[in-house]
């Protein structure tokens, strides 16, 4: 009862800002479920060449995520300042790392158009698996621009407290995704069927539909935000601070996209039916706990940045304290029904006797490190709402080539171990992470991080 009372504000305040996110994350992640579940009509080598073609798009997500961590951090610190020259520095935040995207998106698209089946065969695919995987990363590498504006202009929003703009754009964007997705892959009515390429193309009219709509939306007269074109008068601190603290979170993406792609070649080992299932149980994992795990992620980082700069530290706290509550209550009892019913829920996207069996081990292991791994974006949130990427950083740098891919790799090949011991490498992974960051937030120098550079943009 103390415990309720103590953290219900916390978390009454948490749920008006968390439920846009969550229902935008459930849409986000049931668009990406439905392309699993196409392709599983369509057997192990058009799963896995989505699987493998998602993998270098997330390059281009870690990109986006990265410059939308430093917009939420410090958007979300003025937004607690509540100034005049606030305003002015958020429309310039915005401004600057919109600019940032299309440059940073162009480059994608020529790469999707000429290396596609080198970047999927580097990964080890089988031909038909790197023949599928082409068509489908050529579109989405496409969208790289409307992407990266697409997601830097939701966690805009979300820095000011609105979460809901964001989550009906979004949905907007994915259930067109979805309806495309569908009627392309399977040639509904008088839809030609495209298999793996309808759900590319899908995708791509998603990104594209999502982008110009926020577009709009900056630009209509009742926008919180005003967009300003390149200009010499910019503030070369704010332009020092955004990439500062957005760099260390870019950086972190990247490596972990690109450790994935040793970790599937790793996991190719043990065959397709295997990359198969390991993409599957993902999705499902993504599905069922990704939609609260990133909401409290985000939420942490809005509500710890704007008590910073209200210059409440102590709120801070309070809010990381009663999201840890939060995470252990929820999360822990989602991945125990998660656990109990991974063989039911593999079976929605494959009736292949191997993959199933491989698929209920992953999901099993993936529900085992859910709470933990929400534990550490709980941790990793309060830090970046106070501009500290870097922990996050060096935190995923050390514990994924050690213990994901180091560990695994020496247990499942050299000690014979098989599928074991990529898994026992998962799970470690997630525990290393959740006890790095919370290293850093218990020492608490991230305040006077915090505090210096609020203070820097107010004298400038």
């Amino acid at each position: 009862m103390v415990l309720f009372m103590t953290y219900f504000p916390v978390w009454k305040e948490a749920y008006i800002l968390a439920w846009p996110v969550i229902l935008n994350h459930i849409f986000t992640t049931a668009m990406r479920t439905t392309d699993m579940i196409l392709m599983g009509l369509f057997g192990p080598a058009a799963v896995t060449a989505v699987g493998l073609g998602d993998v270098w798009e997330r390059i281009i997500l870690r990109i986006a995520l990265g410059l939308g961590t430093g917009s939420i951090s410090l958007i979300s610190q003025e937004t607690g300042t509540n100034t005049k020259k606030a305003k002015e520095n958020s429309d310039e935040i915005l401004s600057q790392v919109i600019f940032a995207s299309i440059l940073i998106g162009i480059p994608f698209i020529i790469i999707g158009w000429v290396i596609p089946d080198k970047l999927i065969g580097v990964l080890g695919a089988a031909p038909e698996v790197v023949e599928l995987g082409a068509q489908y990363l050529l579109i989405i590498f496409s969208a790289a621009p409307f992407r990266i504006i697409s997601i830097i202009a939701a966690r805009a929003m979300q820095g000011t407290g609105d979460t809901k703009t964001p989550m009906v754009v979004e949905v907007i964007g994915n259930i067109i995704n979805i309806l495309l997705s569908v009627v392309l892959a399977l040639g509904i009515g008088p839809f030609p069927n495209y298999g793996v390429l309808g759900v590319g193309i899908g995708t791509f009219t998603a990104k594209v539909v999502s982008a110009l709509i926020y577009i709009f939306i900056f630009m209509s007269s009742k926008s919180q935000f005003d967009l300003q074109m390149p200009s010499k008068d910019w503030d070369y601190t704010i332009i020092r601070q955004l990439f500062s603290v957005s760099m260390p979170k870019i950086l972190q993406g990247v490596y972990q996209s690109v450790i994935t792609f040793p970790f599937n070649s790793l996991v190719l080992v043990f065959g397709t039916e295997a990359a198969a299932a390991y993409h599957i149980s993902r999705r499902i994992h993504q599905q069922l706990i990704a939609p609260l795990h990133r909401s409290y992620y985000t939420v942490t980082t809005i509500l710890g940045g704007q008590k910073l700069g209200e210059g409440d530290p102590k709120e801070s706290k309070k809010v990381t304290r009663g999201m840890l509550w939060l995470t252990l209550f929820t999360i822990g009892g989602f991945a125990v029904v998660m656990f109990f019913s991974a063989p039911f829920l593999i079976r929605i996207f494959t009736d292949d006797s191997e993959t199933i069996s491989f698929g209920i081990r992953f999901l099993k292991a993936l529900s085992i490190g859910a709470p933990i791994l929400t534990i550490y974006a709980v941790f990793a949130g309060m830090l970046n709402g106070a501009g500290n990427t870097k922990t996050a950083l060096f935190g995923n740098l050390i514990s994924q080539t050690t213990f994901k891919l180091g560990l695994s790799y020496l247990l499942s090949i050299i000690f014979n171990l098989g599928l074991l011991g990529i898994l026992i490498g998962l799970v470690i992974d997630f525990i290393v992470r959740a006890l790095w960051v919370g290293r850093k937030y218990i020492k608490g120098d991230w305040v006077d991080e915090a505090g210096k550079m609020i203070e820097e943009r107010r004298s400038n």
